[in-house]
């Protein structure tokens, strides 16, 4: 029986002394808030090279040199930006489009900063509009632009369609709903 108590007694002293400080707290004291409050400190984590966690204002000057900084400028994307579309017949280009009827042929002019004949031109929607003499004009104004006949079946299908010129370099701008399709 001596042997029973002694080793009962052992093994919740041993599991007393392994639970330590982690495991055993005073159930008497009740805090006020149920959400514990972290402990202040002033310390910062350490900020590493290349860290963007500062702003630092560089100053630069055409031709000269910025030591310790390496400052990379982007050519600007493509200047193209088709602002206007109408029709030759109509004798004037809006930027709200044109209309165009079913069986006939129109030439369709659009003006804009970089535009030009040597674009390529699609049409969104069925593929039933077909396009021809692509070329360059200029506006009165002095502002660059492409014409190009549309050639509109008579069974073509009607609504509004977006004009689509690609440059050489592959930038591209939309006319949005700007050529539409009418009986």
């Amino acid at each position: 029986m001596r042997l029973l108590l002694g080793s009962g007694l052992i093994s919740i002293l041993m599991v007393l002394a392994g639970c330590g400080t982690r495991g055993l707290t005073s159930t008497s004291a009740v805090t006020s808030s149920s959400t514990p409050t972290p402990a202040a400190t002033t310390s910062q984590p350490p900020v590493s090279a290349g860290s963007l966690s500062a702003s630092s204002e560089v100053t630069v000057t055409a031709g000269q040199n910025s030591p310790g900084v390496d400052v990379t400028v982007s050519p600007a994307s493509g200047t193209e930006n088709a602002m206007v579309l109408g029709t030759l017949a109509d004798g004037f280009a809006a930027n709200t489009g044109a209309t165009v009827h079913q069986a006939s042929t129109n030439t369709i002019v659009l003006f804009g900063p970089g535009l030009s004949g040597s674009m390529s031109v699609s049409i969104s929607g069925p593929q039933d509009v077909g396009i021809s003499n692509i070329r360059s004009v200029q506006a009165k104004d002095g502002t660059p632009g492409m014409a190009f006949d549309a050639v509109v079946g008579s069974s073509t299908a009607t609504g509004a369609r977006t004009v689509y010129l690609k440059a050489a370099n592959n930038d591209v701008t939309a006319f949005t709903g700007g050529l539409e399709v009418l009986p």
